[in-house]
C-alpha cells in the first residue's frame, strides 16, 4: 500500500543530492528530479524497495603513480561505506529501504587498456569480500554477463567467466551498437559524451603505458603511443553508448544518473592528514605524490598497504596499539596486547594523544583500554 507523501518525496530527493557529486547547478536538474519522484512513486506503488543501479569498479588502475597496489584498499572501503550509507538514510524515510546493485564493468574496457581479463576477476572478488567483511547489507554484485543475460554470474566459475569475457564484448556490441554509429559524430552532437571522450583520452595517456599487455613498441615511440591513446579513447567511448542501452534494456532498475566518465571508481590513494592540517580529514591523492616518507606512512592492512597517513605526533604508540580509521572519521584505538582489558592503564602520555585525537570531529572510540 502506498505510503509516501509529496514531502516523503522531496526528502528522500534531498538525500540523493547530499550524497552526488557536486556539480553546478543546470537546467537539467529539475527534470532529473521530475523523473527521480515518478520512479520512487512507482516503487512505493509497487510496495518494493528503491532499486539502484551503479556502473563501478572495473578493476584497480596498474599505474603505480596512481596507486598503492592492485587490491582494494581503503579507498574502495570508503567508496562501499558510503553508497551502503545512502541505502541507509534512504531507509528512514522510506519504509521499504533500499537496495544498490553494483555492476562491475571491467570486461566493457578492460582489453582495450591492455588490462588481463584475470586481473579485473580478481580485483571484483576481493571487492565482494569487502563488502562482506564490513557488513555492507543493502548492496548486491552483478556482472556484464548478467546485464546481457549470458549466464548467471555468481554461479559460474572463473573459467567459465574469463572464457565469456570475449564474447560479452562481442555480444553487447552486436546488440547495441548501430552498424552507422559515428562516435567523433555523438561527440560532436552531443556535449556529455564530448566531455566523456576528452576524459577518456586523458585517462589513456597517463595510464595505457601501465597495461600489462601493452606492446613495448606503442610505449617507447610518442607518435605512435598518442595514435593509440587515441583510438583507445574513441572505442571506449563507443564501447560505453553500448554498454549504456545495455544497462537501459535491463528491466525493472532504476538507473540514477551519473556522469559515464565518474563510473570509473577513483583508485587514487587515499591519505589521511594529520590533525594540525584542517581538521584531520580525508582526501585522494596520487600515490607519487605521497611518496616522501619523511612526510608520510604507508598504512598496512593485511600485509598489504591499505591507505597513506600523514606523519604526525599524535599517532605514534606502542607497538600493542593499533590506530584504525572509520568511515565518517572515527578513529578506533585499539589494544592488541595479551594483558586483559581491566589491566591495561593508559599512561599519560597516551592520554594527552588520546585526548588529542579525541578532539576530532568524529571522535576516538577505545578498544581494550580502561580509560
Amino acid at each position: 500500500m502506498p505510503s509516501l507523501s509529496q514531502s516523503d518525496i522531496e526528502e528522500l530527493l534531498t538525500i540523493f543530492s547530499r550524497f552526488s557529486h557536486h556539480e553546478e547547478s543546470t537546467g537539467s536538474v529539475p527534470a532529473y528530479e521530475a523523473v527521480a519522484a515518478a520512479r520512487l512513486k512507482a516503487f512505493d506503488d509497487a510496495d518494493e524497495p528503491i532499486s539502484l543501479l551503479l556502473p563501478a569498479f572495473p578493476w584497480k588502475n596498474p599505474n603505480a603513480e596512481k596507486v598503492l597496489g592492485a587490491d582494494p584498499d581503503f579507498g574502495e572501503e570508503l567508496a562501499l561505506a558510503r553508497l551502503n550509507h545512502l541505502c541507509e538514510e534512504l531507509g528512514t524515510i522510506y519504509p521499504h529501504g533500499a537496495e544498490l546493485t553494483l555492476v562491475a564493468d571491467g570486461p566493457v574496457y578492460n582489453d582495450l587498456l591492455c588490462i588481463p581479463d584475470a586481473d579485473y576477476f580478481d580485483y571484483g572478488i576481493k571487492l565482494r569480500q569487502l563488502a562482506e567483511d564490513k557488513g555492507f547489507s543493502h548492496m548486491v554484485f552483478a556482472r556484464l554477463v548478467d546485464v546481457l543475460g549470458l549466464g548467471e554470474g555468481d554461479v559460474l566459475s572463473e573459467e567459465e567467466h574469463l572464457a565469456l569475457a570475449e564474447t560479452c564484448r562481442q555480444e553487447m556490441e552486436k546488440r547495441f551498437l548501430g552498424p552507422d554509429l559515428s562516435v567523433q559524430g555523438e561527440v560532436r552532437a552531443h556535449p556529455d559524451t564530448a566531455l566523456t571522450y576528452q576524459k577518456y583520452v586523458r585517462s589513456a595517456r597517463e595510464d595505457l603505458r601501465w597495461g600489462p599487455d601493452v606492446e613495448q613498441s606503442i610505449i617507447s615511440d610518442p607518435d605512435k603511443y598518442a595514435t593509440e591513446t587515441e583510438r583507445v579513447a574513441e572505442r571506449m567511448t563507443q564501447r560505453l553508448i553500448a554498454y549504456e542501452k545495455a544497462l537501459e534494456a535491463r528491466e525493472n532498475q532504476d538507473l540514477h544518473p551519473v556522469d559515464p566518465a565518474e563510473r570509473w571508481v577513483r583508485t587514487d590513494t587515499v591519505a589521511l592528514d594529520s590533525p594540525g592540517h584542517g581538521a584531520g580529514g580525508v582526501c585522494t591523492k596520487l600515490a607519487k605524490d605521497l611518496a616522501d616518507p619523511a612526510k608520510y606512512e604507508v598504512i598496512e592492512q593485511g600485509g598489504k598497504p591499505y591507505y597513506v597517513r600523514e606523519k604526525h605526533p599524535d599517532f605514534e604508540w606502542p607497538e600493542y596499539v593499533k590506530i584504525h580509521h572509520r568511515y565518517g572519521g572515527k578513529i578506533i584505538v585499539k589494544n592488541i596486547s595479551r594483558v586483559p582489558d581491566d589491566e591495561r592503564d593508559l599512561p599519560d602520555n597516551l592520554k594527552l594523544k588520546l585526548a588529542n585525537l579525541a578532539l576530532r570531529p568524529e571522535g576516538v572510540e577505545v578498544k581494550g583500554f580502561k580509560v
